[in-house]
């Protein structure tokens, strides 16, 4: 005789029911988006779908199918009621972004080991001391900037996300390299590790205006002192700085696909300063014409075009810089790209920063990073 189920949690653990709970919300939701999206179908677009020859032939299925591809919100509402569903209750934040404290979003890159992650950033740092030495001949000095990770600056924002004990050296390790190399290198990580209070976003990737302000500073001063610039003449001028307090949603947040949810139920909008700063005057329209040649040009990443980093640096400086970093361009797009191309060559700098991301030291070489590699091995 069969035995009914009786539920008792202390036997089976009420948990066990969440994830078929969550797929009823999700079917239910999608059912209910299904219906809402159908109504907007033109009649004309259902005409002869009932016809039991198309139905016989599968034509029918296709003529709704159609209908359903070009009428459903899934990648809208849908995908909004599974996100927030998801997030609600397994606080799940999508492959590429983990959760750390609340509100605190990070980079699963960051987090992540790779394999001949030892190899790979040797390569990387081979591609530079190669290209310093290059731009040397030509009078050129490269000079490098290292910005750690959000994860290794923000560490105590992490609760309980697992950074591997592998990473603690890394940066270290690879400007070690790049010194001994002869490379001037320049680590971000002791000047944003004994700033106070946050240095990168909550909800973004990037360092914030505080974390880029400082690095700018930090970067102005060793090209000073290395007398790669001069020393401006007089302070920056205070009103060149117009900040102000704002909500501001992070990159992490769409990365995640919160964005969109509704306020309540997705981490919160972050208030931040956000600023206004002045171009450094120049005597030309051109930034790479005669009169307006700048001193340095800065290829890099993402970090660069964040939270002002380059309109604080040409302040610090007095001068303008050169922002030649692309967002997505990797370890070396930028620098590929502007390194070859028609306005370095006809009129070059005479310092070239190249910011890098500690995230980026270990990672997987890239096919153009393999080609640039091999350029150096056939010069050989």
């Amino acid at each position: 005789m069969s035995e009914c189920f009786t539920f008792d949690p202390k036997k089976a653990g009420w948990t066990r029911f969440i994830p078929v709970a969550a797929f009823g919300v999700i079917m239910l939701g999608g059912f209910a988006v299904t219906q809402t999206s159908l109504r907007d179908v033109p009649e004309e677009k259902w005409e002869g779908i009932g016809n039991p020859r198309r139905l016989l032939e599968g034509e029918a299925t296709r003529q709704f199918s159609a209908q359903l591809n070009d009428h459903f919100l899934l990648s809208k509402s849908f995908a909004k009621i599974e996100r927030g569903v998801t997030w609600t209750i397994a606080g799940d934040t999508g492959a590429s972004v983990r959760q750390g404290c609340p509100d605190w979003l990070f980079l699963s890159d960051e987090l992540t080991p790779y394999a001949q992650a030892t190899e790979n950033a040797a390569a990387r740092a081979k591609i530079i001391s190669q290209t310093a030495s290059d731009l040397q001949k030509s009078g050129i000095r490269l000079v490098v900037a290292v910005v750690p990770d959000k994860t290794r600056i923000e560490e105590s924002h992490l609760c309980g996300l697992h950074r591997p004990a592998a990473f603690a050296n890394r940066v270290n390790d690879w400007v070690a390299t790049l010194a001994n190399n002869k490379v001037e290198v320049l680590n971000f990580t002791p000047t944003l590790a004994a700033m106070t209070g946050e240095r990168y976003y909550r909800s973004d990737s990037h360092w914030n205006e505080r974390g880029a302000d400082l690095a700018a500073k930090t970067l102005a001063e060793r090209l000073q002192t290395l007398k790669l610039v001069d020393k401006p003449a007089t302070q920056p001028d205070p009103k060149a700085i117009q900040s102000n307090t704002t909500e501001r949603s992070g990159d992490l947040m769409r990365v995640s696909n919160l964005e969109g949810l509704p306020a309540w139920m997705r981490p919160a909008t972050e208030v931040t300063q956000v600023s206004k700063v002045a171009p450094v005057a120049v005597a030309s329209d051109d930034l790479f014409g005669d009169a307006g040649l700048p001193t340095v040009a800065l290829v890099g990443t993402s970090f660069s075009r964040a939270a002002n980093f380059v309109p604080f640096l040409s302040q610090h400086l007095g001068a303008p810089v050169a922002n030649l970093a692309k967002d997505g361009g990797d370890f070396d797009g930028a620098a590929y790209a502007y390194l070859n191309s028609k306005e370095f060559k006809t009129q070059p700098p005479k310092v070239v920063v190249w910011e890098v991301p500690e995230r980026m030291l270990q990672k997987t070489l890239t096919a153009s990073e393999k080609k640039w590699l091999a350029s150096f091995a056939s010069k050989t």
